[in-house]
Protein backbone atom coordinates (compact mmCIF):
# COMPACT_ATOMS: atom_id res chain seq x y z
CA UNK A 1 0.00 0.00 0.00
CA UNK A 2 2.43 2.46 0.98
CA UNK A 3 4.36 2.01 -2.53
CA UNK A 4 1.15 2.81 -4.45
CA UNK A 5 0.62 5.95 -2.47
CA UNK A 6 3.93 7.25 -3.05
CA UNK A 7 3.69 6.94 -6.69
CA UNK A 8 -0.23 8.31 -6.73
CA UNK A 9 0.92 10.80 -4.83
CA UNK A 10 3.90 11.54 -7.10
CA UNK A 11 1.63 11.43 -10.34
CA UNK A 12 -0.36 13.93 -8.67
CA UNK A 13 2.31 16.00 -7.80
CA UNK A 14 3.19 15.83 -11.49
CA UNK A 15 -0.11 17.01 -12.80
CA UNK A 16 -0.55 19.54 -10.22
CA UNK A 17 2.61 21.00 -11.79
CA UNK A 18 1.42 21.08 -14.91
CA UNK A 19 -1.13 22.96 -13.98
CA UNK A 20 -1.89 26.53 -14.72
CA UNK A 21 -2.45 29.38 -11.65
CA UNK A 22 -0.82 30.11 -8.44
CA UNK A 23 -2.19 26.08 -6.98
CA UNK A 24 0.52 25.36 -9.13
CA UNK A 25 3.54 27.62 -7.48
CA UNK A 26 5.49 25.89 -5.30
CA UNK A 27 4.98 26.69 -1.58
CA UNK A 28 7.85 29.75 -0.29
CA UNK A 29 10.55 27.97 2.24
CA UNK A 30 9.37 30.43 4.93
CA UNK A 31 6.13 29.55 4.36
CA UNK A 32 3.40 28.67 7.47
CA UNK A 33 3.50 25.10 7.98
CA UNK A 34 -0.65 23.51 6.87
CA UNK A 35 -2.79 23.59 10.15
CA UNK A 36 -2.64 20.74 12.59
CA UNK A 37 -5.61 19.22 14.15
CA UNK A 38 -5.26 16.69 16.97
CA UNK A 39 -1.78 16.15 16.22
CA UNK A 40 -2.64 15.30 12.52
CA UNK A 41 -1.04 17.30 9.57
CA UNK A 42 -4.72 18.50 7.15
CA UNK A 43 -3.23 20.28 4.22
CA UNK A 44 -6.19 21.95 2.95
CA UNK A 45 -4.24 21.79 -0.66
CA UNK A 46 -3.83 19.94 -2.90
CA UNK A 47 -6.38 17.21 -1.86
CA UNK A 48 -5.19 13.45 -3.15
CA UNK A 49 -7.60 10.94 -4.42
CA UNK A 50 -6.54 7.25 -4.54
CA UNK A 51 -6.04 5.93 -7.83
CA UNK A 52 -8.81 3.41 -9.29
CA UNK A 53 -6.95 0.12 -10.70
CA UNK A 54 -8.44 0.03 -14.20
CA UNK A 55 -10.94 -2.36 -14.43
CA UNK A 56 -9.81 -5.96 -15.45
CA UNK A 57 -6.12 -5.50 -14.37
CA UNK A 58 -5.78 -6.80 -10.50
CA UNK A 59 -2.77 -6.30 -8.82
CA UNK A 60 -0.49 -9.54 -8.28
CA UNK A 61 0.84 -10.64 -4.63
CA UNK A 62 4.42 -11.93 -4.43
CA UNK A 63 4.37 -15.68 -4.68
CA UNK A 64 4.53 -18.22 -1.67
CA UNK A 65 6.92 -20.45 -1.68
CA UNK A 66 8.06 -23.72 -0.16
CA UNK A 67 11.23 -25.40 0.07
CA UNK A 68 11.86 -29.56 -0.17
CA UNK A 69 15.26 -30.94 1.42
CA UNK A 70 17.30 -32.38 -1.45
CA UNK A 71 17.42 -35.74 0.52
CA UNK A 72 13.48 -35.96 1.08
CA UNK A 73 12.28 -39.22 -1.26
CA UNK A 74 11.60 -38.77 -4.64
CA UNK A 75 8.47 -39.58 -4.72
CA UNK A 76 7.28 -37.61 -1.31
CA UNK A 77 8.85 -34.80 -2.88
CA UNK A 78 6.80 -34.95 -6.25
CA UNK A 79 3.57 -35.64 -4.60
CA UNK A 80 4.41 -32.69 -1.96
CA UNK A 81 5.19 -30.43 -4.77
CA UNK A 82 1.66 -31.28 -6.56
CA UNK A 83 -0.29 -30.05 -3.57
CA UNK A 84 2.05 -27.14 -2.27
CA UNK A 85 1.14 -25.81 -6.27
CA UNK A 86 -2.33 -26.55 -6.00
CA UNK A 87 -2.14 -24.48 -2.93
CA UNK A 88 -0.50 -21.78 -4.87
CA UNK A 89 2.75 -22.07 -3.66
CA UNK A 90 6.04 -22.13 -6.09
CA UNK A 91 9.29 -23.16 -5.31
CA UNK A 92 11.34 -21.25 -2.91
CA UNK A 93 15.46 -20.71 -3.33
CA UNK A 94 16.32 -21.93 0.22
CA UNK A 95 14.72 -22.67 3.35
CA UNK A 96 15.16 -19.12 4.41
CA UNK A 97 12.74 -17.64 1.97
CA UNK A 98 9.68 -20.19 2.40
CA UNK A 99 6.62 -20.36 4.48
CA UNK A 100 6.76 -24.03 4.22
CA UNK A 101 9.66 -26.12 4.88
CA UNK A 102 10.06 -30.18 4.26
CA UNK A 103 13.30 -31.70 5.92
CA UNK A 104 15.03 -34.05 7.40
CA UNK A 105 14.75 -34.44 11.02
CA UNK A 106 13.24 -30.77 11.66
CA UNK A 107 13.08 -30.80 15.18
CA UNK A 108 10.62 -29.70 17.49
CA UNK A 109 9.01 -26.96 15.68
CA UNK A 110 7.88 -29.19 12.75
CA UNK A 111 3.97 -29.27 12.34
CA UNK A 112 3.91 -33.09 11.08
CA UNK A 113 6.14 -35.42 11.02
CA UNK A 114 6.48 -38.80 8.76
CA UNK A 115 8.56 -42.21 9.63
CA UNK A 116 10.34 -43.04 6.40
CA UNK A 117 11.89 -46.59 5.96
CA UNK A 118 14.56 -47.59 3.86
CA UNK A 119 16.44 -50.61 3.04
CA UNK A 120 19.55 -51.82 2.03
CA UNK A 121 19.17 -54.18 -1.37
CA UNK A 122 20.99 -55.56 -3.96
CA UNK A 123 19.66 -57.14 -7.42
CA UNK A 124 17.90 -60.21 -7.00
CA UNK A 125 20.97 -62.07 -7.86
CA UNK A 126 22.56 -61.20 -4.74
CA UNK A 127 24.61 -63.92 -2.68
CA UNK A 128 24.79 -61.55 0.23
CA UNK A 129 21.57 -61.86 3.05
CA UNK A 130 22.96 -59.41 5.53
CA UNK A 131 24.71 -55.91 6.07
CA UNK A 132 25.92 -54.57 9.36
CA UNK A 133 25.14 -50.81 9.68
CA UNK A 134 27.79 -49.66 11.39
CA UNK A 135 30.28 -51.92 8.45
CA UNK A 136 28.21 -49.89 5.78
CA UNK A 137 28.87 -47.07 7.56
CA UNK A 138 32.43 -47.28 7.84
CA UNK A 139 32.47 -48.58 4.30
CA UNK A 140 30.69 -45.26 2.86
CA UNK A 141 33.34 -43.14 4.98
CA UNK A 142 36.37 -44.85 4.40
CA UNK A 143 36.22 -47.25 1.52
CA UNK A 144 36.96 -49.99 3.83
CA UNK A 145 35.14 -53.39 2.96
CA UNK A 146 37.03 -55.36 5.87
CA UNK A 147 33.98 -55.65 7.85
CA UNK A 148 31.47 -56.24 5.03
CA UNK A 149 30.35 -59.58 3.89
CA UNK A 150 31.64 -61.16 0.68
CA UNK A 151 30.27 -59.40 -2.45
CA UNK A 152 32.31 -61.83 -4.66
CA UNK A 153 34.40 -58.80 -5.04
CA UNK A 154 34.12 -54.51 -4.11
CA UNK A 155 30.02 -53.71 -4.02
CA UNK A 156 29.76 -50.47 -5.79
CA UNK A 157 27.48 -48.08 -4.29
CA UNK A 158 24.52 -47.28 -6.74
CA UNK A 159 22.25 -44.32 -5.70
CA UNK A 160 19.54 -41.97 -6.84
CA UNK A 161 19.94 -38.04 -5.78
CA UNK A 162 17.57 -37.77 -3.08
CA UNK A 163 19.11 -41.30 -1.34
CA UNK A 164 22.87 -40.02 -1.84
CA UNK A 165 21.42 -36.57 -0.77
CA UNK A 166 20.40 -38.62 2.98
CA UNK A 167 23.26 -40.60 3.15
CA UNK A 168 25.34 -37.80 3.35
CA UNK A 169 23.47 -35.85 5.66
CA UNK A 170 23.17 -39.18 7.41
CA UNK A 171 26.60 -40.42 7.53
CA UNK A 172 28.67 -37.27 6.01
CA UNK A 173 30.68 -36.88 2.89
CA UNK A 174 31.09 -40.38 0.90
CA UNK A 175 35.22 -41.51 1.30
CA UNK A 176 37.17 -40.18 -2.29
CA UNK A 177 37.66 -43.47 -3.80
CA UNK A 178 34.00 -45.27 -2.64
CA UNK A 179 32.91 -46.83 -5.98
CA UNK A 180 29.80 -44.51 -5.90
CA UNK A 181 27.32 -44.31 -9.17
CA UNK A 182 24.28 -41.56 -8.56
CA UNK A 183 22.05 -42.06 -11.28
CA UNK A 184 18.24 -40.86 -12.09
CA UNK A 185 15.39 -42.81 -10.47
CA UNK A 186 14.67 -44.63 -13.72
CA UNK A 187 18.01 -45.38 -14.28
CA UNK A 188 18.88 -46.95 -11.02
CA UNK A 189 17.71 -50.64 -11.09
CA UNK A 190 19.60 -51.43 -14.41
CA UNK A 191 22.43 -49.59 -13.66
CA UNK A 192 22.43 -51.93 -10.69
CA UNK A 193 21.86 -54.72 -12.07
CA UNK A 194 24.86 -54.03 -14.64
CA UNK A 195 27.80 -53.04 -12.65
CA UNK A 196 26.99 -56.35 -10.22
CA UNK A 197 28.27 -56.54 -7.25
CA UNK A 198 26.73 -53.80 -6.09
CA UNK A 199 24.56 -52.15 -2.82
CA UNK A 200 21.44 -49.27 -2.93
CA UNK A 201 19.57 -47.73 -0.71
CA UNK A 202 15.66 -47.89 -1.38
CA UNK A 203 12.99 -46.35 0.36
CA UNK A 204 10.60 -49.13 0.94
CA UNK A 205 8.11 -47.61 -1.70
CA UNK A 206 10.36 -48.06 -4.33
CA UNK A 207 10.49 -51.86 -4.45
CA UNK A 208 10.15 -53.92 -7.20
CA UNK A 209 10.74 -57.51 -7.67
CA UNK A 210 13.84 -57.12 -9.46
CA UNK A 211 15.56 -56.27 -5.73
CA UNK A 212 16.76 -58.57 -3.32
CA UNK A 213 16.09 -57.17 0.22
CA UNK A 214 19.09 -56.90 2.31
CA UNK A 215 18.71 -57.56 6.32
CA UNK A 216 20.51 -54.60 8.27
CA UNK A 217 22.09 -56.14 11.54
CA UNK A 218 19.13 -59.13 11.04
CA UNK A 219 16.53 -56.76 10.79
CA UNK A 220 14.33 -56.54 7.69
CA UNK A 221 11.31 -53.99 6.19
CA UNK A 222 9.60 -57.07 5.10
CA UNK A 223 8.94 -58.39 8.45
CA UNK A 224 5.83 -57.53 9.77
CA UNK A 225 6.77 -57.46 13.24
CA UNK A 226 9.95 -54.76 12.61
CA UNK A 227 10.61 -52.49 15.15
CA UNK A 228 11.06 -49.43 13.16
CA UNK A 229 12.11 -47.61 16.16
CA UNK A 230 15.28 -49.47 16.63
CA UNK A 231 15.74 -50.21 12.81
CA UNK A 232 18.42 -48.01 11.88
CA UNK A 233 17.56 -46.83 8.69
CA UNK A 234 13.71 -45.18 9.73
CA UNK A 235 14.47 -41.26 9.37
CA UNK A 236 11.96 -38.28 10.26
CA UNK A 237 10.77 -35.86 7.40
CA UNK A 238 8.99 -33.20 8.80
CA UNK A 239 6.99 -30.42 7.52
CA UNK A 240 7.37 -27.22 9.09
CA UNK A 241 5.27 -23.75 8.35
CA UNK A 242 6.11 -20.35 8.55
CA UNK A 243 3.83 -17.39 9.54
CA UNK A 244 0.07 -17.74 9.36
CA UNK A 245 -0.06 -18.36 5.84
CA UNK A 246 2.28 -21.24 6.22
CA UNK A 247 0.00 -22.50 9.50
CA UNK A 248 -2.84 -22.64 7.13
CA UNK A 249 -1.91 -24.58 4.28
CA UNK A 250 0.06 -26.76 6.74
CA UNK A 251 -3.59 -27.30 8.03
CA UNK A 252 -5.26 -27.28 4.95
CA UNK A 253 -2.54 -30.59 3.85
CA UNK A 254 -3.58 -32.21 7.51
CA UNK A 255 -7.63 -31.94 6.58
CA UNK A 256 -7.06 -33.18 3.45
CA UNK A 257 -5.40 -36.34 4.16
CA UNK A 258 -2.18 -34.98 2.04
CA UNK A 259 0.15 -35.27 4.50
CA UNK A 260 1.64 -39.29 5.20
CA UNK A 261 2.41 -40.55 7.99
CA UNK A 262 5.03 -43.23 6.86
CA UNK A 263 5.79 -45.05 3.76
CA UNK A 264 5.55 -48.52 5.15
CA UNK A 265 2.33 -49.39 7.27
CA UNK A 266 2.88 -53.05 8.66
CA UNK A 267 -1.12 -53.78 8.22
CA UNK A 268 -0.79 -53.69 4.12
CA UNK A 269 1.67 -56.61 4.22
CA UNK A 270 0.75 -59.58 3.03
CA UNK A 271 2.85 -62.81 2.64
CA UNK A 272 2.10 -65.84 -0.04
CA UNK A 273 4.37 -68.88 0.59
CA UNK A 274 4.83 -71.24 -2.84
CA UNK A 275 5.99 -74.66 -2.33
CA UNK A 276 6.58 -77.38 -5.05
CA UNK A 277 5.84 -81.21 -4.83
CA UNK A 278 4.26 -82.81 -2.29
CA UNK A 279 3.43 -86.27 -1.72
CA UNK A 280 3.13 -87.95 1.26
CA UNK A 281 3.71 -92.06 -0.50
CA UNK A 282 6.51 -94.37 -0.02
CA UNK A 283 9.50 -93.57 1.87
CA UNK A 284 8.11 -90.16 2.84
CA UNK A 285 5.10 -91.87 4.55
CA UNK A 286 7.07 -94.55 6.34
CA UNK A 287 9.30 -91.58 8.37
CA UNK A 288 5.50 -90.52 9.47
CA UNK A 289 5.06 -93.70 10.51
CA UNK A 290 8.18 -93.71 12.61
CA UNK A 291 8.40 -90.16 13.70
CA UNK A 292 4.98 -88.95 13.69
CA UNK A 293 3.68 -86.03 11.40
CA UNK A 294 5.46 -83.06 12.81
CA UNK A 295 8.77 -84.86 11.73
CA UNK A 296 7.90 -83.80 8.22
CA UNK A 297 7.83 -79.66 8.75
CA UNK A 298 9.67 -79.22 12.04
CA UNK A 299 12.49 -77.76 10.24
CA UNK A 300 10.45 -75.63 7.60
CA UNK A 301 7.78 -74.40 9.61
CA UNK A 302 9.43 -71.35 11.13
CA UNK A 303 9.21 -69.98 7.92
CA UNK A 304 5.34 -70.23 7.06
CA UNK A 305 4.77 -68.99 10.58
CA UNK A 306 4.06 -65.64 8.99
CA UNK A 307 2.56 -66.49 5.83
CA UNK A 308 -1.75 -65.27 4.89
CA UNK A 309 -1.54 -67.59 2.15
CA UNK A 310 0.56 -71.19 2.57
CA UNK A 311 0.28 -73.00 -1.29
CA UNK A 312 1.46 -76.31 -2.09
CA UNK A 313 0.92 -79.08 -4.82
CA UNK A 314 -0.21 -82.30 -3.69
CA UNK A 315 0.06 -84.75 -6.13
CA UNK A 316 -1.45 -88.20 -4.52
CA UNK A 317 -5.05 -88.65 -3.68
CA UNK A 318 -6.07 -89.52 0.02
CA UNK A 319 -8.16 -92.64 0.28
CA UNK A 320 -8.94 -94.91 2.63
CA UNK A 321 -7.70 -98.16 1.16
CA UNK A 322 -4.35 -96.58 0.37
CA UNK A 323 -2.20 -100.16 1.59
CA UNK A 324 1.29 -99.71 3.67
CA UNK A 325 3.76 -97.67 1.79
CA UNK A 326 6.24 -99.88 -0.12
CA UNK A 327 8.91 -99.51 -2.54
CA UNK A 328 7.99 -102.71 -4.69
CA UNK A 329 6.26 -102.48 -7.63
CA UNK A 330 5.69 -98.94 -10.41
CA UNK A 331 5.35 -95.71 -8.65
CA UNK A 332 1.67 -95.74 -8.17
CA UNK A 333 1.17 -93.66 -5.46
CA UNK A 334 -2.19 -92.39 -2.69
CA UNK A 335 -2.05 -91.26 0.82
CA UNK A 336 -3.92 -92.62 4.21
CA UNK A 337 -6.49 -89.63 4.67
CA UNK A 338 -4.60 -89.65 8.55
CA UNK A 339 -2.19 -87.65 6.16
CA UNK A 340 -3.90 -84.83 5.72
CA UNK A 341 -3.44 -83.82 9.64
CA UNK A 342 0.04 -82.50 7.70
CA UNK A 343 -1.50 -80.18 5.75
CA UNK A 344 -3.54 -78.86 8.48
CA UNK A 345 -0.80 -78.21 10.88
CA UNK A 346 1.04 -76.12 8.83
CA UNK A 347 -1.71 -74.09 7.92
CA UNK A 348 -2.16 -75.29 4.40
CA UNK A 349 -4.67 -72.37 2.70
CA UNK A 350 -4.70 -73.16 -0.62
CA UNK A 351 -3.90 -76.79 -2.91
CA UNK A 352 -2.90 -77.42 -6.52
CA UNK A 353 -4.07 -79.97 -8.52
CA UNK A 354 -2.26 -80.07 -11.92
CA UNK A 355 0.04 -83.12 -10.75
CA UNK A 356 0.32 -85.71 -12.69
CA UNK A 357 -0.32 -88.31 -10.07
CA UNK A 358 -3.11 -87.03 -9.26
CA UNK A 359 -5.79 -89.75 -10.60
CA UNK A 360 -2.70 -92.67 -9.86
CA UNK A 361 -5.21 -94.59 -7.17
CA UNK A 362 -8.83 -93.71 -9.15
CA UNK A 363 -11.17 -91.16 -9.88
CA UNK A 364 -12.63 -92.08 -6.66
CA UNK A 365 -9.93 -91.49 -4.69
CA UNK A 366 -9.36 -87.91 -5.93
CA UNK A 367 -13.37 -87.18 -5.57
CA UNK A 368 -13.20 -88.74 -1.82
CA UNK A 369 -9.98 -86.33 -1.95
CA UNK A 370 -11.90 -83.19 -3.05
CA UNK A 371 -14.08 -83.27 -0.14
CA UNK A 372 -11.44 -84.05 2.58
CA UNK A 373 -10.38 -80.37 1.42
CA UNK A 374 -13.51 -78.71 1.37
CA UNK A 375 -14.71 -80.13 4.56
CA UNK A 376 -11.17 -78.90 6.01
CA UNK A 377 -11.69 -75.68 3.91
CA UNK A 378 -8.88 -75.99 1.55
CA UNK A 379 -9.76 -74.25 -1.70
CA UNK A 380 -8.14 -75.75 -4.41
CA UNK A 381 -7.42 -74.79 -8.03
CA UNK A 382 -5.83 -76.58 -11.27
CA UNK A 383 -7.92 -79.34 -11.35
CA UNK A 384 -11.17 -80.22 -10.03
CA UNK A 385 -14.57 -82.92 -10.21
CA UNK A 386 -14.40 -82.22 -13.31
CA UNK A 387 -13.51 -80.21 -16.48
CA UNK A 388 -15.52 -76.90 -15.61
CA UNK A 389 -14.11 -77.07 -12.35
CA UNK A 390 -11.15 -78.14 -12.78
CA UNK A 391 -10.65 -74.53 -14.22
CA UNK A 392 -12.47 -72.37 -11.75
CA UNK A 393 -9.66 -69.89 -10.28
CA UNK A 394 -9.17 -70.11 -6.51
CA UNK A 395 -9.37 -66.48 -5.47
CA UNK A 396 -7.91 -65.99 -2.05
CA UNK A 397 -8.22 -62.65 -0.18
CA UNK A 398 -5.68 -61.26 2.28
CA UNK A 399 -6.50 -59.74 6.05
CA UNK A 400 -5.65 -56.38 4.16
CA UNK A 401 -8.43 -57.40 1.35
CA UNK A 402 -5.81 -58.29 -1.35
CA UNK A 403 -7.48 -60.56 -3.65
CA UNK A 404 -5.02 -63.31 -5.04
CA UNK A 405 -6.08 -65.22 -7.79
CA UNK A 406 -4.45 -68.91 -8.74
CA UNK A 407 -4.92 -70.40 -11.84
CA UNK A 408 -2.49 -73.58 -13.27
CA UNK A 409 -2.50 -76.68 -15.80
CA UNK A 410 -0.86 -79.95 -16.61
CA UNK A 411 1.44 -79.82 -19.61
CA UNK A 412 2.27 -83.66 -20.06
CA UNK A 413 -0.49 -85.91 -18.61
CA UNK A 414 -0.36 -88.71 -18.53
CA UNK A 415 -4.25 -88.43 -20.15
CA UNK A 416 -5.43 -90.50 -17.02
CA UNK A 417 -4.75 -87.33 -14.68
CA UNK A 418 -6.88 -85.07 -17.49
CA UNK A 419 -10.14 -84.18 -15.68
CA UNK A 420 -13.17 -85.06 -18.23
CA UNK A 421 -16.91 -83.58 -18.56
CA UNK A 422 -17.80 -85.78 -16.19
CA UNK A 423 -14.60 -87.30 -14.12
CA UNK A 424 -12.13 -85.41 -11.87
CA UNK A 425 -8.77 -84.78 -12.64
CA UNK A 426 -6.21 -81.92 -13.69
CA UNK A 427 -6.66 -78.91 -15.82
CA UNK A 428 -5.26 -79.72 -19.59
CA UNK A 429 -3.27 -77.07 -20.71
CA UNK A 430 -3.45 -76.88 -24.57
CA UNK A 431 -0.34 -76.10 -26.88
CA UNK A 432 -1.21 -72.69 -27.36
CA UNK A 433 -2.68 -72.29 -23.28
CA UNK A 434 -5.35 -70.48 -24.58
CA UNK A 435 -7.62 -71.58 -21.81
CA UNK A 436 -5.12 -70.41 -19.18
CA UNK A 437 -3.75 -67.09 -20.76
CA UNK A 438 -7.44 -66.05 -21.37
CA UNK A 439 -8.46 -66.79 -17.69
CA UNK A 440 -5.60 -64.67 -16.45
CA UNK A 441 -6.72 -61.59 -18.95
CA UNK A 442 -10.24 -62.12 -17.72
CA UNK A 443 -9.12 -61.95 -14.02
CA UNK A 444 -7.26 -58.59 -14.09
CA UNK A 445 -9.59 -57.08 -16.87
CA UNK A 446 -12.76 -57.57 -14.58
CA UNK A 447 -11.01 -56.67 -11.64
CA UNK A 448 -11.30 -59.97 -9.85
CA UNK A 449 -7.80 -60.21 -8.83
CA UNK A 450 -4.91 -57.30 -7.60
CA UNK A 451 -2.76 -60.74 -7.72
CA UNK A 452 -2.59 -63.60 -10.31
CA UNK A 453 -0.55 -66.40 -9.49
CA UNK A 454 -0.31 -69.13 -12.79
CA UNK A 455 1.54 -72.58 -12.38
CA UNK A 456 2.27 -75.20 -14.04
CA UNK A 457 2.94 -78.76 -14.05
CA UNK A 458 5.71 -78.94 -17.04
CA UNK A 459 7.88 -81.52 -18.27
CA UNK A 460 10.17 -82.98 -15.53
CA UNK A 461 13.80 -81.55 -16.59
CA UNK A 462 16.56 -83.03 -14.69
CA UNK A 463 18.87 -79.94 -14.79
CA UNK A 464 18.86 -76.21 -13.16
CA UNK A 465 18.21 -75.03 -16.75
CA UNK A 466 15.05 -73.98 -17.87
CA UNK A 467 14.70 -75.09 -21.52
CA UNK A 468 13.93 -72.45 -24.15
CA UNK A 469 10.29 -73.87 -24.73
CA UNK A 470 9.89 -73.62 -20.99
CA UNK A 471 10.88 -70.36 -20.94
CA UNK A 472 8.73 -69.50 -24.19
CA UNK A 473 5.86 -71.04 -22.45
CA UNK A 474 5.81 -69.55 -18.88
CA UNK A 475 6.60 -66.01 -20.13
CA UNK A 476 3.43 -66.77 -22.05
CA UNK A 477 1.72 -66.60 -18.66
CA UNK A 478 3.36 -63.49 -17.58
CA UNK A 479 2.31 -61.54 -21.00
CA UNK A 480 -1.33 -62.67 -20.52
CA UNK A 481 -1.01 -60.59 -17.00
CA UNK A 482 0.16 -62.88 -14.50
CA UNK A 483 2.18 -61.34 -11.57
CA UNK A 484 3.88 -64.55 -10.61
CA UNK A 485 4.49 -67.38 -12.66
CA UNK A 486 5.55 -70.91 -10.81
CA UNK A 487 6.81 -73.98 -12.13
CA UNK A 488 5.21 -77.30 -9.92
CA UNK A 489 6.30 -80.07 -12.11
CA UNK A 490 9.99 -80.12 -10.72
CA UNK A 491 11.77 -82.09 -8.75
CA UNK A 492 15.18 -80.43 -9.37
CA UNK A 493 14.86 -76.96 -8.50
CA UNK A 494 15.18 -74.58 -11.45
CA UNK A 495 16.24 -70.88 -12.22
CA UNK A 496 14.12 -67.48 -12.27
CA UNK A 497 13.62 -64.96 -14.66
CA UNK A 498 11.40 -61.59 -14.98
CA UNK A 499 8.87 -60.89 -18.13
CA UNK A 500 6.64 -58.29 -18.80
CA UNK A 501 6.76 -57.25 -15.37
CA UNK A 502 5.93 -61.00 -13.65
CA UNK A 503 8.76 -62.40 -11.65
CA UNK A 504 9.07 -66.46 -12.95
CA UNK A 505 10.36 -69.39 -11.22
CA UNK A 506 10.66 -72.20 -12.78
CA UNK A 507 10.57 -74.45 -9.82
CA UNK A 508 10.65 -74.57 -6.53
CA UNK A 509 11.53 -78.47 -6.41
CA UNK A 510 10.16 -80.87 -3.71
CA UNK A 511 8.70 -79.89 -0.65
CA UNK A 512 7.77 -83.50 1.30
CA UNK A 513 8.79 -86.10 -0.91
CA UNK A 514 11.27 -88.97 -0.78
CA UNK A 515 14.13 -88.39 -3.15
CA UNK A 516 17.14 -88.74 -1.53
CA UNK A 517 19.24 -90.30 -4.56
CA UNK A 518 20.89 -87.36 -6.13
CA UNK A 519 22.04 -84.14 -4.21
CA UNK A 520 19.92 -82.00 -6.91
CA UNK A 521 16.36 -83.82 -5.74
CA UNK A 522 17.57 -83.02 -2.45
CA UNK A 523 17.79 -79.54 -2.96
CA UNK A 524 14.40 -77.25 -2.71
CA UNK A 525 13.39 -73.83 -2.22
CA UNK A 526 10.17 -72.19 -1.13
CA UNK A 527 9.43 -68.72 -2.41
CA UNK A 528 8.15 -65.77 0.21
CA UNK A 529 6.44 -63.37 -1.99
CA UNK A 530 5.59 -60.22 -0.14
CA UNK A 531 2.56 -57.76 -1.50
CA UNK A 532 1.97 -54.25 -0.09
CA UNK A 533 -1.24 -52.70 -0.58
CA UNK A 534 -2.12 -55.01 -3.53
CA UNK A 535 1.58 -54.89 -5.15
CA UNK A 536 3.84 -57.62 -5.58
CA UNK A 537 7.68 -56.05 -4.47
CA UNK A 538 10.04 -58.32 -3.20
CA UNK A 539 10.62 -62.51 -3.04
CA UNK A 540 12.41 -64.08 0.38
CA UNK A 541 14.05 -67.30 -0.86
CA UNK A 542 14.19 -70.25 1.85
CA UNK A 543 16.46 -72.97 0.83
CA UNK A 544 16.62 -76.77 1.89
CA UNK A 545 17.86 -79.69 1.65
CA UNK A 546 16.02 -83.06 2.11
CA UNK A 547 16.55 -85.41 5.26
CA UNK A 548 15.65 -88.72 6.17
CA UNK A 549 13.39 -88.98 3.04
CA UNK A 550 11.24 -86.40 4.40
CA UNK A 551 12.42 -83.62 5.97
CA UNK A 552 13.24 -80.17 4.69
CA UNK A 553 16.09 -78.70 6.52
CA UNK A 554 17.55 -75.19 5.80
CA UNK A 555 21.06 -74.92 4.60
CA UNK A 556 24.21 -73.64 5.92
CA UNK A 557 25.40 -70.17 5.16
CA UNK A 558 27.83 -72.07 3.16
CA UNK A 559 25.38 -75.01 1.07
CA UNK A 560 23.13 -71.68 0.71
CA UNK A 561 25.42 -69.35 -0.85
CA UNK A 562 26.87 -71.95 -3.65
CA UNK A 563 23.40 -73.09 -4.33
CA UNK A 564 22.15 -69.86 -5.20
CA UNK A 565 25.55 -69.20 -7.29
CA UNK A 566 24.78 -72.40 -8.94
CA UNK A 567 21.15 -71.08 -9.74
CA UNK A 568 21.56 -67.43 -10.38
CA UNK A 569 24.06 -69.10 -13.37
CA UNK A 570 21.24 -71.06 -14.25
CA UNK A 571 19.35 -68.11 -14.77
CA UNK A 572 21.85 -66.37 -17.02
CA UNK A 573 22.99 -64.07 -14.22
Amino acid sequence: MTRRLTLIFTVAALLLAGCGGPSAQPTPPNAAAPPVENGVSNPTEPTLIEHTPTPGITPTPEPEGYYIAPEIPAALAASLSGTFADAGLTPADGPDSAIITVTLNPGADASMTARWVYTLAGPFATLVDDVGWSAFTTYWQTGLIDNLPSFDGVPTVVLTPDTAALLTALLGQPAADLPLHVVAPDALTDTAWNVRPSLSLLPFEALTPRWKVLTVDGQSVLDKSLNTDAYPLTVTVGLTAHGERGQQVAAGLASQGAWPNTNRDPARLSILVMTGVTAMARATAMEIGLHGYSFLYSEILPFFADADILHTSNEVAFTPDCPPPSWVGEPVFCADPKYMTVLTDIGLDVVELTGNHINDWGTGALSYTLDKYDANNIPYFGGGRNIEDAWQPAILTTPDGTRIAFVGCNVPGPYQAWATNDSPGAAQCEDDFATLTGLIQSLKANDQADIVVATLQYWELPQYEPSAKEVTDFELLAAAGADIVSGSQAHQPQGFSFANGAFIHYGPGNLFFDQMDFIENRQMFADKYVIYAGRHISTVLWTGLMEDWAQPNPMTPEDRRAFLQLIFQASGW
